[in-house]
């Protein structure tokens, strides 16, 4: 699967980025020039770094002025440390199974904007969320949420993990109880009424991004069962009723 295009703004950032990190090697060049006692000027400079503009590297070799990136950050309404604590915030929710999609970002956002300039400051726009991602998109992406049961998503923490592996070295292990007695089963319910996706926002490189729910909706269990040699058991569905339905056993390509 290819990945996600980026936007043209996040494109002008990263170049942006990278014109000025040439920059910056070219006036190191310059200064290491200098200091050996060579006589070297601003031009030469040029000759050596095609396309580099004197005016940018005399810039940072004297301290004059800001980049582009600089000046821009004087424009926005959140200053740079109130939107880090944002992406931390946005980052440790993500993790805990609630990413926040693009209302409570700005809701979140428009909170610190009040903290600092009164509740009677104007709020952020829809707008300032997109290009809120954009400028922080090393660190943050957009998803698909997939829904994660509460239960579930409490009970799993290093302690439980600790106490299964625990307990297969205990039982398993030591008891040394061949592999075509042991078997794994899994369940996945598939719920009569789907909640749906939500478009969320957390940390980037992670594959999926879990958002916790209620786990009291109807749902139609499937139970696999997979021995350690290899082997299987037939697949079971669970419905909830009564009685057996014969339209259930409708299309059962799985031989369930």
């Amino acid at each position: 699967m290819g990945s996600k295009p980026i936007s043209q703004r996040v494109k002008n950032h990263k170049k942006s980025a990278a014109d000025e990190r040439r920059v910056r090697e070219a006036a190191a060049k310059y200064v290491e020039l200098c200091d050996s006692g060579q006589k070297v000027s601003y031009r030469e400079i040029e000759l050596m770094y095609p396309g580099m503009k004197k005016d940018c590297v005399n810039r940072v070799v004297n301290q004059k002025g800001s980049t582009i990136h600089e000046f821009n950050t004087t424009k926005q309404r959140l200053k740079p440390v109130e939107e880090d604590n944002i992406v931390e915030l946005m980052i440790e929710s993500a993790k805990r199974g609630f990413p926040m999609p693009h209302r409570e970002i700005r809701r979140y956002a428009n909170l610190v904007l009040q903290s600092r300039l009164g509740v009677d400051c104007e709020p952020l726009s829809d707008k300032w969320v997109f290009k809120f991602l954009d400028r922080h998109h090393a660190r943050l992406q957009t998803f698909w949420s997939k829904p994660l049961d509460m239960q579930r998503a409490y009970s799993l923490n290093p302690e439980a993990v600790k106490s299964w592996y625990d307990i297969v070295e205990e039982f398993v292990i030591k008891n040394g109880i061949a592999k075509e007695n042991i078997y794994g089963m899994d369940e996945s319910g598939f719920p009569t009424a789907y909640p749906g996706k939500e478009r969320v926002v957390g940390e980037r490189g992670t594959k999926t991004q879990h958002k916790q729910g209620g786990a009291d909706r109807e749902n139609v269990t499937v139970v696999v069962t997979i021995c350690a040699d290899g082997s299987t058991v037939r697949l079971l569905v669970i419905f909830k009723g009564k009685n057996m339905q014969s339209s259930w056993d409708n299309e059962n390509v799985s031989n369930a």
